[in-house]
């Protein structure tokens, strides 16, 4: 199939590679920096912002398009519009349900599930009114990416700061504010293959930077839950995808496993980022980016055998004050228990840069990915992080 991502994001090079190793034709629209050329077999720089850029570099190909997908949080809704203008087939579901935060736990609150949501706000005065004297409370984008000027707001004094930089990143302005959730984090993939027929792929652990920012630093797949909070957590995915409207593609969920029962932070309508399709296919089998195409054009894939146990990434990141020094070289990388489960290495800075607090993925420093049995990758996360507790939440 000629399959066009329209609108990629950054670091999806398994993504692409998933694709052309299943025998598919691959186009890419986005900004000409983010396109890996030697990694696609066609390309067109476009606006991902914009529906009619990116519709006349579609149209540009002299070809039709099987599929038209998109990996970039911002610009799914847009794509999907190009994909209708061409009568090309695409992830199906509801405008703004799976991008606009406020929209998506208003639909979750008429359905009767659990959302953290007391509102959004379009200006200060509201913000404080919806916060109530209720600290802490979550101050976020309604419609931002990742991890984005997200906030844990402890003060009442901090909250007109926390919203003016949630709003600067709105598109629409609008920011919604959550009352804070304590419990372990965990995101779930899943697809959905046809309206009402949704399967749960996967459950990975969440790591974190502390509040304020919460910023996700580690992943590991698959999750270490027990029989009955996979239970929970697939069924409350499920019903959050029903809830929605989702009709065919693929999601991202991340939750926060309270005593109460899983509350659903936010879910989207693309594969997730931060390497989990590729630390999904290592340790399951499955694959999402050949799941999504095949739910989008109406067929379905097949579980594939596992390389691994047990598979997990860390990402490295500053604290604003440390010069930054590469956790893994040459030497330890040629020992154990790193030799034994390391898969992937990269850093984006130099030893002895000081770099701020990190508030987005924008911040990370470099990653490493691991695989193996979960003693392996256990013992490589462990070295790696030199005996520092990773923060799961409260």
């Amino acid at each position: 199939m000629k399959v066009l991502i329209a609108g990629l994001g950054d670091n999806k090079e398994f993504g692409l590679k998933s694709l052309r190793d299943a025998g598919h034709f691959v186009g890419i629209i986005d900004l000409p920096h983010r396109v890996p050329v030697n990694q696609c077999d066609w390309w067109r720089a476009g606006d991902r912002f914009s529906v009619d850029s990116m519709l006349e570099a579609a149209s540009s190909a002299g070809f039709a398009w099987d599929a038209i997908l998109c990996w970039e949080e911002l610009s799914t809704d847009i794509a999907r519009e190009v994909a209708r203008k061409l009568g090309v087939p695409a992830p199906r579901m509801p405008a703004g349900h799976f991008r606009d935060k406020g929209v998506m736990h208003g639909r979750l609150r008429e359905q009767g599930l659990p959302t953290p949501q007391l509102g959004v706000a379009r200006t200060v005065e509201e913000c404080v009114s919806l916060a109530g004297g209720r600290f802490p409370v979550v101050v976020k984008p309604t419609d931002y990416g990742g991890s984005g000027g997200v906030q844990v707001v402890d003060e009442p004094g901090d909250l007109a700061e926390a919203f003016r930089a949630a709003a600067a990143l709105a598109a629409s302005g609008r920011v919604a504010v959550d009352r804070y959730v304590t419990g372990k984090e965990y995101s779930v993939e899943a697809v959905t293959w046809a309206p009402g027929d949704s399967q749960v792929l996967a459950i990975t652990d969440k790591y974190l930077t502390r509040p304020p920012y919460c910023i996700e630093v580690g992943h590991v797949s698959p999750a270490a839950v027990s029989d009955e909070e996979r239970e929970l957590l697939t069924r409350a995915t499920v019903r959050a995808l029903d809830a929605l409207g989702m009709e065919a593609g693929v999601s991202h969920a991340e939750f926060r496993m309270t005593e109460a029962g899983p509350v659903l932070m936010e879910i989207a309508g693309r594969p997730a980022g931060g390497q989990i399709p590729r630390l999904v296919e290592l340790a399951t089998g499955w694959n999402l980016n050949t799941a999504e195409l095949a739910a989008v054009v109406g067929e379905r894939t097949t579980q594939g055998t596992p390389a691994a146990e047990c598979s997990a990434i860390r990402f490295f990141v500053g604290d604003g004050r440390t010069p930054f020094r590469h956790p893994v070289t040459w030497q330890t990388a040629s020992a154990p228990p790193l030799v034994d489960a390391l898969r992937e290495l990269r850093y984006f800075a130099g030893e002895g840069t000081v770099t701020r607090v990190p508030r987005g993925p924008e911040d990370r420093l470099g990653y490493a990915i691991f695989a193996g049995t979960r003693e392996e990758t256990t013992a490589a996360l462990a070295a790696i992080d030199n005996g520092a507790e990773e923060y799961r939440g409260d």
